[in-house]
Protein backbone atom coordinates (compact mmCIF):
# COMPACT_ATOMS: atom_id res chain seq x y z
CA UNK A 1 0.00 0.00 0.00
CA UNK A 2 2.82 2.38 0.88
CA UNK A 3 4.52 1.65 -2.43
CA UNK A 4 1.32 2.36 -4.38
CA UNK A 5 0.82 5.59 -2.43
CA UNK A 6 4.39 6.59 -3.19
CA UNK A 7 3.98 5.93 -6.92
CA UNK A 8 0.74 7.94 -7.04
CA UNK A 9 2.43 10.80 -5.17
CA UNK A 10 5.37 10.76 -7.58
CA UNK A 11 3.11 10.90 -10.63
CA UNK A 12 0.75 13.51 -9.19
CA UNK A 13 3.49 15.80 -7.85
CA UNK A 14 5.50 15.50 -11.03
CA UNK A 15 2.82 15.96 -13.67
CA UNK A 16 -0.19 17.81 -12.23
CA UNK A 17 1.54 21.10 -11.32
CA UNK A 18 3.11 21.29 -14.79
CA UNK A 19 -0.26 20.64 -16.42
CA UNK A 20 -1.83 23.42 -14.33
CA UNK A 21 0.99 25.83 -15.21
CA UNK A 22 0.54 24.93 -18.90
CA UNK A 23 -3.18 25.78 -18.68
CA UNK A 24 -2.38 29.12 -17.05
CA UNK A 25 0.09 29.92 -19.81
CA UNK A 26 -2.49 28.91 -22.42
CA UNK A 27 -4.98 31.34 -20.81
CA UNK A 28 -2.63 34.24 -21.49
CA UNK A 29 -3.02 33.57 -25.22
CA UNK A 30 -6.30 35.48 -25.27
CA UNK A 31 -7.05 36.65 -28.78
CA UNK A 32 -5.79 33.93 -31.10
CA UNK A 33 -5.68 30.58 -29.35
CA UNK A 34 -3.11 28.27 -30.88
CA UNK A 35 -4.36 24.95 -32.32
CA UNK A 36 -4.92 22.47 -29.51
CA UNK A 37 -3.17 19.70 -31.42
CA UNK A 38 0.03 21.75 -31.74
CA UNK A 39 -0.06 22.71 -28.05
CA UNK A 40 -0.40 19.06 -27.02
CA UNK A 41 2.35 18.09 -29.47
CA UNK A 42 4.65 20.74 -27.96
CA UNK A 43 4.01 19.44 -24.43
CA UNK A 44 4.55 15.83 -25.49
CA UNK A 45 7.74 16.69 -27.38
CA UNK A 46 9.20 18.07 -24.18
CA UNK A 47 7.96 15.06 -22.21
CA UNK A 48 9.25 12.30 -24.49
CA UNK A 49 11.67 12.96 -27.40
CA UNK A 50 13.47 15.88 -25.73
CA UNK A 51 14.01 13.84 -22.56
CA UNK A 52 15.24 10.76 -24.44
CA UNK A 53 17.58 12.61 -26.81
CA UNK A 54 18.98 14.74 -23.98
CA UNK A 55 19.73 11.69 -21.80
CA UNK A 56 21.48 9.91 -24.68
CA UNK A 57 23.57 12.98 -25.54
CA UNK A 58 24.51 13.52 -21.89
CA UNK A 59 25.58 9.89 -21.47
CA UNK A 60 27.75 10.10 -24.59
CA UNK A 61 29.36 13.41 -23.61
CA UNK A 62 29.91 12.26 -20.04
CA UNK A 63 32.40 9.61 -21.20
CA UNK A 64 35.22 11.94 -22.37
CA UNK A 65 34.52 14.48 -19.61
CA UNK A 66 34.79 11.90 -16.81
CA UNK A 67 38.05 10.67 -18.34
CA UNK A 68 39.80 14.05 -18.02
CA UNK A 69 38.41 15.47 -14.76
CA UNK A 70 37.56 14.26 -11.26
CA UNK A 71 34.07 12.89 -10.51
CA UNK A 72 33.10 16.04 -8.57
CA UNK A 73 34.25 18.31 -11.39
CA UNK A 74 32.56 16.04 -13.94
CA UNK A 75 29.23 16.40 -12.13
CA UNK A 76 29.59 20.19 -12.05
CA UNK A 77 30.51 20.39 -15.76
CA UNK A 78 27.61 18.14 -16.63
CA UNK A 79 25.18 20.22 -14.60
CA UNK A 80 26.34 23.69 -15.66
CA UNK A 81 27.39 23.10 -19.28
CA UNK A 82 26.27 19.76 -20.73
CA UNK A 83 22.71 19.67 -19.37
CA UNK A 84 21.80 23.21 -20.54
CA UNK A 85 23.46 22.63 -23.92
CA UNK A 86 21.78 19.31 -24.71
CA UNK A 87 18.39 19.94 -23.13
CA UNK A 88 17.83 23.38 -24.64
CA UNK A 89 18.90 22.19 -28.09
CA UNK A 90 16.53 19.22 -28.08
CA UNK A 91 13.68 21.18 -26.53
CA UNK A 92 14.28 23.95 -29.04
CA UNK A 93 14.14 21.42 -31.88
CA UNK A 94 10.35 21.27 -31.40
CA UNK A 95 10.12 25.02 -31.94
CA UNK A 96 12.28 24.81 -35.05
CA UNK A 97 10.04 22.09 -36.48
CA UNK A 98 7.03 24.22 -35.67
CA UNK A 99 8.59 27.16 -37.45
CA UNK A 100 9.36 25.06 -40.52
CA UNK A 101 6.06 23.17 -40.75
CA UNK A 102 3.52 25.57 -39.23
CA UNK A 103 5.16 28.96 -39.61
CA UNK A 104 1.83 30.80 -39.90
CA UNK A 105 1.05 29.85 -36.31
CA UNK A 106 3.91 32.01 -35.02
CA UNK A 107 2.80 35.55 -35.71
CA UNK A 108 3.72 37.35 -32.48
CA UNK A 109 6.31 37.08 -29.67
CA UNK A 110 3.58 35.66 -27.42
CA UNK A 111 3.25 32.60 -29.66
CA UNK A 112 6.94 31.78 -29.27
CA UNK A 113 6.72 32.01 -25.47
CA UNK A 114 3.54 29.89 -25.42
CA UNK A 115 5.01 27.05 -27.47
CA UNK A 116 8.38 27.23 -25.72
CA UNK A 117 6.70 27.21 -22.33
CA UNK A 118 4.58 24.19 -23.26
CA UNK A 119 7.67 22.24 -24.35
CA UNK A 120 9.38 23.22 -21.09
CA UNK A 121 6.46 22.14 -18.91
CA UNK A 122 6.32 18.78 -20.69
CA UNK A 123 10.04 18.27 -20.11
CA UNK A 124 9.75 19.29 -16.45
CA UNK A 125 6.83 16.91 -15.84
CA UNK A 126 8.79 13.80 -16.87
CA UNK A 127 12.04 15.02 -15.31
CA UNK A 128 10.19 15.55 -12.04
CA UNK A 129 8.81 12.02 -12.14
CA UNK A 130 12.33 10.64 -12.67
CA UNK A 131 13.80 12.67 -9.80
CA UNK A 132 10.90 11.93 -7.46
CA UNK A 133 11.10 8.20 -8.21
CA UNK A 134 14.79 8.17 -7.31
CA UNK A 135 14.09 10.14 -4.12
CA UNK A 136 11.28 7.76 -3.18
CA UNK A 137 13.66 4.81 -3.37
CA UNK A 138 16.32 6.59 -1.32
CA UNK A 139 14.42 8.66 1.25
CA UNK A 140 10.78 7.62 1.18
CA UNK A 141 7.68 9.81 1.06
CA UNK A 142 9.18 12.56 3.20
CA UNK A 143 12.01 13.08 0.75
CA UNK A 144 9.59 13.15 -2.20
CA UNK A 145 7.41 15.80 -0.55
CA UNK A 146 10.39 18.03 0.20
CA UNK A 147 11.82 17.65 -3.31
CA UNK A 148 8.38 18.24 -4.85
CA UNK A 149 8.07 21.55 -3.01
CA UNK A 150 11.38 22.64 -4.51
CA UNK A 151 11.05 21.31 -8.06
CA UNK A 152 7.31 21.59 -8.70
CA UNK A 153 6.57 24.81 -6.84
CA UNK A 154 9.59 26.91 -5.83
CA UNK A 155 11.37 26.29 -9.15
CA UNK A 156 8.38 24.96 -11.10
CA UNK A 157 8.60 27.49 -13.95
CA UNK A 158 12.26 26.88 -14.78
CA UNK A 159 12.12 24.75 -17.92
CA UNK A 160 9.27 26.84 -19.30
CA UNK A 161 11.42 29.93 -18.73
CA UNK A 162 14.48 28.45 -20.44
CA UNK A 163 12.65 27.21 -23.54
CA UNK A 164 10.33 30.23 -23.51
CA UNK A 165 13.41 32.37 -24.14
CA UNK A 166 14.26 30.20 -27.14
CA UNK A 167 10.69 30.48 -28.41
CA UNK A 168 10.74 34.25 -27.96
CA UNK A 169 13.91 34.49 -30.04
CA UNK A 170 12.44 32.38 -32.84
CA UNK A 171 9.21 34.40 -32.83
CA UNK A 172 11.08 37.71 -32.97
CA UNK A 173 13.09 36.39 -35.92
CA UNK A 174 9.94 35.20 -37.67
CA UNK A 175 8.04 38.49 -37.22
CA UNK A 176 10.78 41.10 -37.69
CA UNK A 177 11.61 42.66 -41.09
CA UNK A 178 15.09 43.52 -39.81
CA UNK A 179 17.61 41.01 -41.22
CA UNK A 180 19.89 41.29 -38.20
CA UNK A 181 17.01 40.49 -35.83
CA UNK A 182 15.76 37.74 -38.13
CA UNK A 183 19.11 35.93 -37.90
CA UNK A 184 20.33 37.03 -34.49
CA UNK A 185 17.20 36.76 -32.35
CA UNK A 186 16.81 32.94 -32.60
CA UNK A 187 20.48 32.44 -31.71
CA UNK A 188 20.28 34.96 -28.88
CA UNK A 189 17.11 33.31 -27.55
CA UNK A 190 18.71 29.87 -27.49
CA UNK A 191 21.87 31.20 -25.82
CA UNK A 192 19.79 33.09 -23.26
CA UNK A 193 17.89 29.89 -22.44
CA UNK A 194 21.14 27.96 -22.05
CA UNK A 195 22.66 30.71 -19.90
CA UNK A 196 19.62 30.90 -17.60
CA UNK A 197 19.64 27.10 -17.34
CA UNK A 198 23.35 27.01 -16.55
CA UNK A 199 23.08 29.76 -13.91
CA UNK A 200 20.27 27.89 -12.19
CA UNK A 201 22.02 24.52 -12.22
CA UNK A 202 25.35 25.98 -11.09
CA UNK A 203 23.78 28.00 -8.29
CA UNK A 204 21.76 25.05 -6.99
CA UNK A 205 24.80 22.74 -7.17
CA UNK A 206 26.97 25.16 -5.20
CA UNK A 207 24.05 25.91 -2.91
CA UNK A 208 24.12 22.35 -1.63
CA UNK A 209 27.41 23.26 0.09
CA UNK A 210 27.32 27.05 0.58
CA UNK A 211 23.56 27.82 0.70
CA UNK A 212 23.83 31.45 -0.49
CA UNK A 213 24.16 30.56 -4.21
CA UNK A 214 20.54 29.36 -4.03
CA UNK A 215 19.60 33.03 -3.75
CA UNK A 216 21.29 33.58 -7.11
CA UNK A 217 19.17 30.82 -8.62
CA UNK A 218 16.03 32.28 -7.08
CA UNK A 219 16.79 35.80 -8.34
CA UNK A 220 17.78 34.58 -11.82
CA UNK A 221 14.75 32.31 -12.25
CA UNK A 222 12.10 34.67 -10.98
CA UNK A 223 13.73 37.66 -12.64
CA UNK A 224 13.51 35.80 -15.94
CA UNK A 225 9.91 34.78 -15.29
CA UNK A 226 8.95 38.40 -14.54
CA UNK A 227 10.63 39.56 -17.76
CA UNK A 228 8.71 37.00 -19.82
CA UNK A 229 5.50 37.89 -18.00
CA UNK A 230 6.02 41.55 -18.86
CA UNK A 231 6.59 40.59 -22.52
CA UNK A 232 3.44 38.44 -22.47
CA UNK A 233 1.35 41.35 -21.15
CA UNK A 234 2.92 43.80 -23.61
CA UNK A 235 2.36 41.39 -26.49
CA UNK A 236 -1.25 40.81 -25.49
CA UNK A 237 -1.93 44.56 -25.38
CA UNK A 238 -0.25 44.98 -28.76
CA UNK A 239 -2.30 42.15 -30.28
CA UNK A 240 -5.51 43.82 -29.09
CA UNK A 241 -4.33 47.04 -30.75
CA UNK A 242 -3.76 45.20 -34.03
CA UNK A 243 -7.30 43.83 -33.93
CA UNK A 244 -8.78 47.25 -33.22
CA UNK A 245 -6.73 48.93 -35.94
CA UNK A 246 -6.85 46.46 -38.81
CA UNK A 247 -10.47 45.34 -38.56
CA UNK A 248 -11.90 48.87 -38.88
CA UNK A 249 -11.54 48.59 -42.64
CA UNK A 250 -13.33 45.23 -42.57
CA UNK A 251 -16.43 46.88 -41.08
CA UNK A 252 -16.39 49.38 -43.94
CA UNK A 253 -15.98 46.54 -46.45
CA UNK A 254 -18.84 44.62 -44.89
CA UNK A 255 -16.65 41.67 -43.85
CA UNK A 256 -18.04 41.91 -40.31
CA UNK A 257 -20.65 44.06 -38.64
CA UNK A 258 -20.01 46.90 -36.20
CA UNK A 259 -21.49 44.77 -33.42
CA UNK A 260 -19.19 41.86 -34.22
CA UNK A 261 -16.24 44.24 -34.46
CA UNK A 262 -16.96 45.51 -30.94
CA UNK A 263 -17.08 41.95 -29.62
CA UNK A 264 -13.95 40.75 -31.44
CA UNK A 265 -11.95 43.72 -30.13
CA UNK A 266 -12.73 42.91 -26.48
CA UNK A 267 -11.60 39.72 -24.76
CA UNK A 268 -14.25 40.10 -22.04
CA UNK A 269 -16.98 40.61 -24.63
CA UNK A 270 -15.85 37.49 -26.47
CA UNK A 271 -16.04 35.44 -23.30
CA UNK A 272 -19.43 36.87 -22.28
CA UNK A 273 -21.02 36.26 -25.69
CA UNK A 274 -19.74 32.70 -25.96
CA UNK A 275 -20.69 31.84 -22.37
CA UNK A 276 -24.24 33.07 -22.94
CA UNK A 277 -24.50 30.86 -26.00
CA UNK A 278 -22.99 27.89 -24.16
CA UNK A 279 -25.40 28.24 -21.23
CA UNK A 280 -28.28 28.34 -23.71
CA UNK A 281 -27.27 24.85 -24.82
CA UNK A 282 -26.32 25.78 -28.37
CA UNK A 283 -22.94 24.05 -28.50
CA UNK A 284 -22.64 24.32 -32.29
CA UNK A 285 -23.12 28.10 -32.22
CA UNK A 286 -20.62 28.35 -29.35
CA UNK A 287 -18.07 26.49 -31.48
CA UNK A 288 -18.76 28.63 -34.55
CA UNK A 289 -18.35 31.81 -32.52
CA UNK A 290 -14.93 30.67 -31.36
CA UNK A 291 -13.89 29.94 -34.93
CA UNK A 292 -15.33 33.26 -36.11
CA UNK A 293 -13.38 35.24 -33.50
CA UNK A 294 -10.19 33.32 -34.26
CA UNK A 295 -10.42 33.86 -38.01
CA UNK A 296 -11.18 37.57 -37.59
CA UNK A 297 -8.16 37.89 -35.30
CA UNK A 298 -5.98 36.00 -37.75
CA UNK A 299 -7.16 38.37 -40.48
CA UNK A 300 -6.03 41.35 -38.41
CA UNK A 301 -2.67 39.74 -37.64
CA UNK A 302 -2.01 38.97 -41.30
CA UNK A 303 -2.90 42.51 -42.32
CA UNK A 304 -0.37 43.72 -39.77
CA UNK A 305 2.24 41.35 -41.16
CA UNK A 306 1.59 42.66 -44.67
CA UNK A 307 2.54 46.15 -43.49
CA UNK A 308 5.92 44.74 -42.44
CA UNK A 309 6.39 42.47 -45.45
CA UNK A 310 4.47 44.12 -48.33
CA UNK A 311 6.01 41.82 -50.95
CA UNK A 312 4.71 38.59 -49.38
CA UNK A 313 2.17 37.44 -51.95
CA UNK A 314 1.23 34.38 -49.90
CA UNK A 315 0.24 36.65 -47.00
CA UNK A 316 -1.80 38.83 -49.36
CA UNK A 317 -3.57 35.74 -50.71
CA UNK A 318 -4.17 34.44 -47.20
CA UNK A 319 -5.82 37.74 -46.26
CA UNK A 320 -8.24 37.38 -49.18
CA UNK A 321 -9.11 33.84 -48.08
CA UNK A 322 -9.52 34.85 -44.42
CA UNK A 323 -11.75 37.76 -45.44
CA UNK A 324 -13.94 35.32 -47.38
CA UNK A 325 -14.17 32.91 -44.45
CA UNK A 326 -14.97 35.63 -41.92
CA UNK A 327 -17.67 37.09 -44.16
CA UNK A 328 -19.13 33.61 -44.65
CA UNK A 329 -19.31 32.93 -40.94
CA UNK A 330 -20.73 36.35 -40.13
CA UNK A 331 -24.34 35.19 -40.47
CA UNK A 332 -23.74 31.83 -38.79
CA UNK A 333 -22.89 33.08 -35.25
Amino acid sequence: MAILLGILLVLAAGILPMAVYALILWWFDRYEKEPLGLLIAAFLWGAIPAIIFSLIAQLVLDIPISYFVSPAASDLVGSVLIAPLTEEIFKGAALLLLLLLFRREIDSPLDGIIYGGLVGFGFAAVENVLYFSSELAESGLGGVIFLAILRAFVFGFNHALFTGLTGLGLALGRTSPNKLVKVGAPVAGLLAGMAAHGIHNGSVSLGAELCWPCLVAFASDYGGVLILLAIIIWSSVREQRWITTYLVEEVELGTLSQKDYDVVCSYLERVAVRMNVLFSGDFRRWWNLGRYHRLATELAFNKHRLTLFPTEENTRAHIVELRRQVAGLGDTP
